[in-house]
């Protein structure tokens, strides 16, 4: 089965959706299948998304008929994972290849086989469907976290009575420029933290935070994009990081989290996370002393790292690229004839 991706990231646009659907082409590759990148942005594709996926670069993010050419000529099956992916664009590719969707939201309308949206809140929402109900994967079930989040959230995570070890990790690129901030807050703390400039970190970045690293009394680490990261979340008691995939991979590997809302597409997490009080979520304009609280608490607050560390773990398995491949593997047996 040769199934097209159509997806991008950047420093710009964020990472995300580079790396959950990298997670299902891990599924789908470990599986013998193939998979092309249909994509604007080749290079990010073959940083982040795992080898053995092929790309096919495309002149524009928002014009459906290059990627419709090449889908129409290739692909068995089509996913999709884009904000620039409208109704009209979705019908367009689905005209000629069964169809995936993966959304956040409900900014479009839906016309697809399977609609995946693995947010917490993705079974709350309200969407538009054109045409044939599709198949709903919906809710943390079917969330899409890599392959390496998916063995350790197999295992028992380790457990501190003290907190020694944090992680700060702001996502592929720090847009909002917030990591040195976060810096700033574990001033005087008796923790070791490793502080990860992401891959779409410019230079300048990175130096802002080993600059705001050197200022500050704690055991420190700045590391840019390391191959461990998995492993450095796991083994930490607590992290930091955005309202983004990354907070469902640090639930998903019992790692209790401070979180904020950088973007306005990441409110909606936010709000998910706090009605279930399963991560200390901070307002996006949240201040050194804010994160300094928040650090204070974890630090000192035994029952509360375990309490959200059990609640992670109930929460989200890590297992929904399995599920996922699933539907996909129905489509492509025929569930929908073209």
């Amino acid at each position: 089965m040769h199934v097209v991706i159509r997806a991008d990231g950047g420093p710009e646009i964020g990472y995300g959706h580079l790396v959950r659907t990298g997670a299902l082409a891990s599924e789908l590759l470990e599986r013998g299948h193939d998979i092309t990148y249909a994509t604007t942005t080749p290079d990010q594709v073959r940083e982040v998304c795992p080898d053995g996926v092929g790309t096919k670069l495309l002149p524009a993010r928002d014009d459906p008929v290059p990627a419709r050419e090449f889908v129409r000529d290739h692909a068995d099956i089509t996913v999709t994972d884009s904000y620039l992916v409208d109704g009209t664009y979705q019908q367009q590719l689905r005209d000629v290849s069964p169809l995936v969707v993966i959304a956040d939201d409900t900014r479009h309308a839906i016309t697809a086989d399977v609609l995946v949206n693995g947010n917490l809140y993705g079974a709350d929402l309200e969407y538009e469907v054109i045409g044939p109900q599709p198949d709903w994967c919906v809710g943390p079930d079917y969330l899409l976290l890599r392959s390496a989040i998916t063995d350790y959230a197999a295992t028992e995570p380790p457990w501190r009575e003290t907190a020694k070890r944090a992680i700060v990790t702001m996502g592929g690129s720090d847009t909002t420029e917030r990591t040195p901030v976060v810096v700033r807050a574990f001033d005087g703390f008796d923790l070791r933290v490793d502080f990860i400039a992401g891959p779409g970190f410019s230079a300048e970045q990175e130096a802002a935070i080993e600059l705001a690293a050197e200022s500050i009394q704690a055991d420190t680490r700045v590391v840019r994009d390391p191959d461990d990261l998995p492993k450095r979340m796991f083994r930490s008691d607590f992290a930091v990081t955005t309202a983004s995939t990354t907070t469902y991979e640090l639930l998903a590997l019992g790692t209790p989290t401070i979180c904020l809302p950088v973007v306005d597409n990441q409110l909606l997490i936010a709000d998910a996370l706090d009605e279930r009080d399963v991560a200390t979520v901070l307002n996006r304009t949240a201040d050194e002393s804010e994160f300094r609280d928040a650090i204070r608490q974890y630090e000192h607050d035994t029952r509360l790292r375990q309490k959200r560390r059990e609640s992670g773990r109930r929460l989200v398995d890590g297992r929904g690229a399995a599920r996922i491949y699933g539907e996909i593997l129905s489509l492509s047996d025929g569930k929908r004839s073209l």
